[in-house]
């Protein structure tokens, strides 16, 4: 077995040629919008493929000829615009899906992408609560609790989706029901972008929305922590509902930094 180190085994992927051409322009310039463009180019046209692991950072870091927190930036941007999804502790990755990227998809039909995903998530989450407050185990209960501490201390520099979904996630196994578990999995994209909507464009500032989020997510482990289904089911509703309105909120405005960066 090799003992190539992952970060070369994804650029082993790659079309040296292709890399380079990329990279060029943002060792010029060395800005974090210039290495964006630069993996996104790679990812639009298939250098970097669907589900391929990105580089490390430091890898990034060297190949682009830049520092760390530009890097970041880059990856950050990649994230908020569904090129790529960080999973803590795994890496990044080119995701599945960049339809809702692409200029082949308007930013209404983005908009109303996101809201249907949530649309499909109040009709099922709350009743995977209600059965987590039931069948929950005490494992399934610490699961739960570490999710919701992780989101409560996770860093700027971190994937937010990740943090965030982790806990809904936690709740639909503690459901005992994979059903529950696959209906996250068919929407995880939409999730993260629209996640990544509502932390970037809330009217709340950022750490007041961390703060309501956190609220609500407790507000949901306190009533599974007591087995009280009905309260569980009535706080994931009702959080459900409150990050349709996040969403919504600055719906126009997402529309129009979209339109004008094209």
């Amino acid at each position: 077995m090799s003992n190539k180190p992952k970060a070369d085994n994804a650029l082993a992927k790659t079309d040296r040629l292709a890399l380079e051409k990329a990279i060029q322009p943002a060792r010029q310039r060395s800005l974090g919008d210039d290495v964006y463009e630069a993996l996104a180019k790679l990812i639009s046209s298939g250098e970097l493929e669907a589900g391929q692991k990105l580089p490390s950072e430091g890898d990034l870091c060297r190949l682009f000829a830049v520092s760390r927190p530009i890097v970041r930036k880059a990856l950050s941007r990649c994230r908020d615009n569904g090129l790529i999804i960080s999973h803590k502790g795994s890496g990044s990755f080119v995701s599945s899906n960049t339809l809702a990227t692409s200029t082949e998809m308007p930013p209404e039909q983005q908009l109303s992408r996101m809201l249907h995903a949530l649309e499909f998530r109040r009709s099922t989450e709350p009743e995977a609560a209600y059965y987590a407050a039931i069948r929950r185990s005490p494992e399934e209960l610490k699961n739960i609790a570490k999710a919701l501490e992780d989101f409560r201390h996770f860093e700027d520099g971190e994937s937010r989706p990740n943090v965030d979904i982790a806990f809904h996630r936690a709740i639909a196994r503690a459901s005992q029901n994979d059903h529950y578990v696959r209906s996250l999995e068919l929407i995880d994209y939409d999730i993260d972008l629209g996640i990544t909507l509502a932390r970037h464009l809330s009217r709340l500032g950022q750490v007041d929305r961390r703060a309501a989020i956190y609220t609500e997510h407790h507000q949901i482990y306190l009533a599974i922590e007591t087995q009280d289904p009905e309260a569980a089911h009535l706080a994931m509703r009702k959080h459900l509902e409150y990050s349709q309105l996040r969403v919504i909120a600055r719906g126009e405005e997402m529309i129009r930094r979209i339109r004008s960066q094209t």
